[in-house]
Order: structure tokens, then C-alpha cells, then sequence
């Protein structure tokens, strides 16, 4: 090789190395400067509740490690679809995300019309927690074990009641699945809020209810009403003496309150990377611990991968859900 070639080689060789490593620090450079502004949390569930509390805190832990602003934003209505439908069109630099909750793998199948889909408009970032709801009955049922209960309710078909918070919430989605489980067949009666709920079982108005933990423990506390098991996959820290649905006779069953973080399709995934790790960061501190156990979500461990297959899941069981609630009511 003349010399002549031979310069131009290192010449070629430098440039390229010079062009990677441009590239390497604008990558390093761009990783490390997000973010450069406030970020915002779209919430769709009101201020005071147990997603709100929980949105709130993890805000105040990331505007303190991140060195930037939280703000959490609640655009309620439309069963959690306009908060949905706001991310989704949000500008995709990643500063814009969805705290979102189960009604988000529902809604795809309770609103045919919705055009926000997950993993099409929307992408997971990290989960949160999750927590059980627990089915109590009314002590005049006279019923202590999940056995009894469906044998009462098998023996009045439409004739035992329980109460929901709305179509498509846990409290409902929940009944659905013992339906299809247990063989029973009950009937939904929907109240504004837990606290009418609650009312109205005390009360003898309704038969049971799939409730949130926290809103019932200290009726539970009293003795009544009468708690006959957990929906999730293993028993609640808050109820270690009461059965899961599924070691009582339906293996399988698990039904289940998830809280966890969207964002829209297209945000670089180094600014979702950077998110990511900052919850993992807020996850294992006190406050935040403190504020999951306050609402009775434990702290969710799954990676990014695993949270999409979750919600994948989710959104599969939800069309059998909801394909079945649909056809009762016709």
C-alpha cells in the first residue's frame, strides 16, 4: 500500500471513530439532560382516591430525584377514557404520562368506539402495585365459608344481590368471573361510591360485595359483615386468615386491582428508561411503602416486559368479562 493510501485509511478510520464517539457523547449528552422540564401525570380517577393518593406521592418522590416538577392532573369522566385519550395524543418527547388502572384493559372492550389501544397508541412503562379486593356478605346470610356462599347462591339463581361501584370497575368484573367459576348467577347493583356500598350491606339491602380491602376493614373489625375470600392469586397481607377464591375450590381465579404507568407509543425509550428507574428508585422508600399500605396495594415487582404481558392478559380476560355481562344483561 502506497503511503498516500495508507493516509487516507487512518484518515477514513479516524473520521469513523470521530463520528462515533460524536455520537456516543450526543446519546450520553441527551440521556443525561432528560428531563429538561416538567413532567406531567394524567390521572383519570378524582382527587382523595386511592390512585390519586398514590399518583400524588409518587410524583413528590420523582420531582425529587429527577430534579424536575410532577404535576398530577386528574381528567376524570368517560370511565377513565379522557385521560386515556389525552396521552395518547400527547406530544411523544416523554413528558406527558398515564397513571392508569384496570378500567384501561376494560374499556377496550366495554367501549367498542374507543380508538386508543394499547400497544398500538399507548405502551407500558412501569407497574406500580396491585392489590385484591375481598367478597364479605351480609351476616344475615348466615353463610361463613366461600363453600356455603355458593350453595345459597346456586340454590336463588338471580336472587342474591351484590354490590359494584360501577360497569366494568373490580367490584363488578370480579362477580362476573364467580359467575363463570362457581356456576352462580347474581345480580350487579351499582352504587356511586364503597361508602353507599357498605351502607347498604350493613344494612341487608344487598346480599355481598367484591370490596376494595381498606374500605371495608374496620367494619370487618367489628364483626360484620363477614369476609369469605380474596380474589387475587395468594391471600392479603391485611387478611392472612382469609382464603384466596382460587386454594377455596376455583384454582385460577384471580381478579385483582393493578395500578401502573403509559405512556404514548413513539417516546424515546431512553426517557422512559430514565422514568422507569426512577419509580424502581421511589418503590423501595418508606413514604412511598407507606402510602401503597395506607390503600392496600402491595408494590408491584414487575419489570417493563412483564407488565405489558400482564396487561396484555388483562385486556384478554376483560373481553370474556365483559362479552358475558353484555349477554346477561340482554
Amino acid at each position: 500500500m502506497t503511503a498516500v493510501g495508507q493516509e487516507t485509511k487512518l484518515l477514513g478510520g479516524f473520521a469513523a471513530s470521530a463520528f462515533a464517539f460524536v455520537l456516543a457523547s450526543a446519546i450520553c449528552v441527551a440521556a443525561g439532560t432528560f428531563p429538561e422540564k416538567p413532567i406531567k401525570f394524567i390521572l383519570g380517577f378524582g382527587t382523595g382516591g386511592p390512585t390519586d393518593i398514590v399518583a400524588r406521592t409518587l410524583a413528590e418522590k420523582l420531582s425529587s430525584d429527577l430534579g424536575q416538577n410532577v404535576v398530577v392532573e386528574n381528567k376524570t369522566g368517560a370511565s377513565g377514557n379522557i385521560a386515556t385519550e389525552t396521552v395518547a395524543a400527547a406530544e411523544a418527547d416523554g413528558y406527558t404520562y398515564l397513571i392508569g388502572a384496570n378500567p384501561l384493559a376494560v374499556n377496550e372492550s366495554l367501549f367498542p368506539d374507543l380508538t386508543v389501544r394499547f400497544g398500538k397508541d399507548l405502551v407500558a412503562v412501569a407497574a406500580i402495585g396491585t392489590t385484591a379486593n375481598v367478597l364479605v356478605v351480609r351476616p344475615a346470610l348466615k353463610v361463613h365459608t366461600l363453600a356455603g356462599f355458593v350453595q345459597y347462591a346456586r340454590a336463588k339463581p338471580g336472587g342474591v344481590s351484590y354490590a359494584t361501584v360501577g360497569i366494568g370497575s373490580s367490584s363488578h368484573l370480579a362477580g362476573v368471573a364467580f359467575d363463570l367459576r362457581a356456576g352462580t348467577r347474581m345480580v350487579p347493583v351499582a352504587y356511586h361510591g364503597g361508602g353507599d356500598a357498605l351502607k347498604d350491606l350493613l344494612g341487608g339491602n344487598v346480599d355481598a360485595w367484591f370490596a376494595t380491602i381498606p374500605s371495608v376493614l374496620g367494619a370487618l373489625k367489628d364483626g360484620s359483615p363477614i369476609a369469605l375470600a380474596t380474589t387475587g392469586p395468594e391471600r392479603s397481607s391485611w387478611l392472612p386468615d382469609v382464603p384466596t377464591v382460587a386454594e377455596s375450590g376455583y384454582p385460577g381465579y384471580d381478579v385483582r386491582l393493578w395500578v401502573g404507568m403509559f405512556a404514548r407509543k413513539g417516546v424515546p425509550d431512553e426517557s422512559m428508561r430514565v422514568i422507569e428507574q426512577a419509580i424502581g428508585r421511589a418503590m423501595v422508600s418508606n413514604d412511598m411503602r407507606t402510602a401503597l399500605k395506607r390503600q392496600g396495594i402491595a408494590p408491584s415487582s414487575m419489570s417493563r416486559d412483564e407488565f405489558t404481558a400482564f396487561v396484555n392478559r388483562e385486556i384478554e380476560r376483560a373481553k370474556t368479562l365483559v362479552a358475558k355481562f353484555k349477554t346477561d344483561e340482554h
